[in-house]
């Protein structure tokens, strides 16, 4: 098929490198000239442009953009997607993106790829990206069944499992295992880096090994992805971090107690639990 993407860092452009890889001939969008020319050397699509006029030859258009270029779309954007292509998103929100584009183009539906890494960029894109990695698709009352069958079968040939939700329900659920972590791994990084000792943050800097680096890690991506998935899914993530402050506060009284006993249950507990989602 004709693809089009709209956005080729680091989602967009793996997307690009996965479609290629199967055949598809991918048109891709840039937003100026030096990410034209980067994205061109990486091959990251067969056509690539700032033009928005190569969609016109596309039956799928994937938009890669950030959470709030979805939400405030261009008018040569909208005027330049063909009404009968199959359109969709891959933002990590999808209520406020949904209620957008649902009343722009009759054929969008809302999707999201759980997958990504801290980068970003058209130098970000890996072909491998979405090896075994899920992609969840948000169809409503208004999703045309065929459209949604046409764009399952194209995720589940990239290598990704597949699962249908509700969008209210799907931004909930990423509140707690996907934008939460976000801003509790900045607390985690705040928290070593802020020391009045210096030759204890100089050994923590040292010392600093996979434990801090797995954990802290979704704090070191986009901060503007950050701030846009704050904006836009707050009441969620409000949710999220008051579960959170609970949790932590039963902990902090757990130390001030020493019931070690609890303290130990409650790991295993969490140990268990683990398991569920890993």
């Amino acid at each position: 098929m004709n693809i089009g993407i709209v956005g080729l860092g680091l989602i967009g452009g793996s997307i690009g490198l996965k479609l290629q890889s199967l055949n598809h001939t991918v048109y891709g969008i840039t937003n100026n000239d030096l990410n034209e020319i980067k994205a061109k050397e990486r091959k990251l699509a067969n056509i690539i442009s700032q033009d928005y006029k190569i969609l016109e030859h596309c039956s799928i258009i994937i938009l890669a953009l950030p959470i709030k270029n979805l939400l405030n779309p261009s008018k040569s954007l909208i005027e330049a997607i063909p009404a009968k292509a199959i359109l969709t998103d891959v933002g990590s929100v999808k209520v406020p993106i949904i209620k957008t584009w649902e009343k722009i183009h009759d054929l969008f539906i809302g999707s999201h790829p759980m997958a990504g890494t801290e980068k970003k960029g058209v130098n970000a894109g890996k072909l491998e990206l979405f090896d075994n990695s899920k992609w969840v698709i948000t169809p409503t009352n208004q999703t045309d069944q065929k459209s949604l069958q046409t764009l399952s079968k194209l995720f589940k040939n990239m290598g990704c499992d597949i699962y249908f939700e509700n969008p209210d329900i799907h931004d909930q659920a990423v509140a707690n295992i996907s934008h939460l972590p976000i801003y509790l791994a900045s607390c985690l990084i705040e928290t070593a880096y802020s020391q009045n000792n210096e030759d204890l943050l100089n050994l923590s800097k040292k010392l600093a090994a996979t434990g801090f680096a797995d954990t802290s890690r979704v704090g070191a991506g986009n901060p503007s992805l950050g701030v846009d998935l704050a904006e836009n899914n707050t009441i969620n993530i409000l949710n999220s971090i008051k579960t959170f402050k609970k949790n932590i506060c039963e902990i902090e009284k757990i130390f001030e107690e020493k019931n070690w006993d609890v303290l130990e249950a409650k790991l295993k507990n969490v140990q268990e639990w683990r398991n569920h989602f890993c």
